[in-house]
């Protein structure tokens, strides 16, 4: 009976290393270039994922550095990532992480979400259509390019 309690005890233990390692590795920044967080309150554009949808599906921003808050409303994982592979983060249902990335002086940073190859959306950058460090969003709108993605 004593070594039967020896192996339940080592057995919880196991499992408790486990949780508390995969606890550790829950990190969005993948090393792709763009750095994250799991904090929000980002004074730059959000973008939503809700019902298998990116809201808005083109996005404004200023030339630079852009940090943009994603929030995951469904129930399963997305990813917010940039065609260009200039940044990635990703977020289980109901988490709300930042990414920051790099954005070109002028034109277009599309962006998909590698779990659901119909979800994609761009960053226009610069001009009329362009937002300041606020993320005031415009009303024009910009077609957005699959940058070679089948999708």
């Amino acid at each position: 009976m004593p070594s039967s309690t020896v192996r339940r005890l080592a057995a919880a233990g196991a499992a408790t290393t486990t949780v508390l390692a995969l606890a550790a590795c829950g990190s969005t920044d993948n090393g792709s270039g763009g750095s994250s967080s799991s904090s929000s309150g980002g004074s730059g554009p959000t973008v939503t994922a809700q019902n298998l949808s990116f809201n808005p599906t083109s996005v404004p921003v200023s030339s630079g550095q852009v940090t943009v808050t994603f929030k995951n409303m469904d129930g399963t994982t997305h990813s917010l990532t940039l065609d260009n592979g200039g940044g990635e983060v990703v977020a289980s249902g109901g988490q709300t992480v930042t990414l920051t990335f790099s954005a070109p002086q002028s034109g277009t940073v599309a962006f998909h979400c590698k779990f659901h190859s119909n979800m994609h959306g761009t960053f226009t950058v610069g001009g009329a259509g362009g937002a300041g460090a606020g993320g005031a969003s415009s009303s024009s709108s910009s077609s957005s390019s699959n940058n070679g993605y089948g999708y």
